[in-house]
């Protein structure tokens, strides 16, 4: 296994530096540090520049090794950073990126899309954000699941790459119930109205549970959390109530025809949240083993919600009816 972190050199990358070389030893995993330097307008000054950073950077690893006990590559190469880190890790077929804390460039960004972007874009390997000291391996673990392929992805990264064996994790499920404003604007009365959120609650822990039963190697280690609210709102307010030290989610995204190319949900959750962040791009660590269960789960799940909307759609248009005969005989009665 091969660890790539990608760094600046500046004080803000020493996490995600500390990050790599603890992960790289609770993982027997090599590591490579990768340092890009821009391109000078002389040979001779980008020469200077090579020779500074290799020196920077050896310099940096030699503390690093000798608290993983472990051999590591250094490598300087010249280029624009956005390109050549995911070439990189692509190339070296690393298992892992880790960056560190991104510096916003709003136009820069919008044109070419972020490190992580595009490292995600190319689908090869799950990327870490380190933003936090590292004091010593992850303990409070949160992973952002739906029933999708891109989740399955992030449930077998977790264990591969931070869950230690025996060790809890939570799972936040995140989505508004459907039909929900549809019965309230058909006005179906609120003990109805709690029923049906309360069936999807337990409809959506049981898929969840499903899931996690198919594709981890120990299922009893997650508690599962459902919040009934959008999905990125859901993340962010599971993520303050329980305060993890990394969340792991998947993503979908994949191209500049989506609203990011790591998806809306994964961007806004990046872009908003203080803890350290994995994201696993979808198909990265292999197929779902359950995917007769993902393709009859679906339309079992809508069955199950269109009757009990219609079952409840039905009673309010009766109760509709029924007014409206109601009306109709006060107008005859007068």
């Amino acid at each position: 296994m091969r660890i790539l972190c990608a760094t600046d050199l500046l004080p803000k990358s020493e996490s995600a530096l500390e990050r790599a070389g603890q992960l790289s030893n609770q993982l027997g995993a090599d590591l490579e540090l990768l340092h890009v330097v821009a391109p000078e307008e002389s040979p001779q000054a980008l020469e200077r520049t090579l020779q500074d950073a290799f020196a920077r950077a050896k310099a940096r690893a030699e503390p690093l090794l000798w608290r993983t006990r472990r051999t590591a590559i250094v490598s300087v190469r010249v280029g624009n950073p956005a390109r050549l880190i995911p070439d990189t890790a692509a190339q070296s077929k690393a298992r892992l990126l880790i960056l560190g804390s991104h510096r916003k460039r709003p136009l820069r960004d919008a044109l070419e899309g972020t490190i992580a972007e595009r490292a995600l874009a190319t689908r090869s390997c799950p990327v870490l954000v380190v933003r936090d000291e590292v004091r010593e391996s992850y303990h409070r673990i949160m992973l952002a699941l739906d029933l999708s392929e891109a989740s399955v992805s992030a449930v077998r990264a977790a264990e591969s790459l931070v869950l230690k064996p025996g060790q809890h994790a939570i799972v936040v499920h995140a989505h508004k119930p459907p039909y929900q404003g549809m019965l309230h604007q058909a006005d179906v009365g609120t003990d109805s109205m709690a029923q049906y959120a309360d069936n999807w609650r337990r409809e959506t822990n049981n898929a969840i549970q499903e899931l996690l039963e198919f594709e981890s190697a120990d299922s009893a280690r997650y508690d599962i959390h459902i919040e009934q609210q959008p999905a990125a709102a859901g993340i962010l307010q599971a993520v303050d109530h329980y305060r993890p030290e990394l969340l792991v989610m998947g993503t979908h995204g994949g191209g500049r025809l989506r609203q990011a190319l790591i998806g809306s949900v994964a961007n806004r959750v990046l872009q908003e949240t203080h803890c350290d962040v994995l994201i696993v791009p979808e198909g990265c660590f292999g197929a779902s083993r359950s995917k007769l269960v993902f393709g009859a789960r679906r339309p079992r799940e809508a069955a199950r919600h269109t009757s009990h909307a219609s079952a409840l759609g039905l009673a309010a248009g009766s109760k509709a009816k029924q007014r409206g005969r109601t009306r109709a005989i006060s107008r005859n009665g007068r």
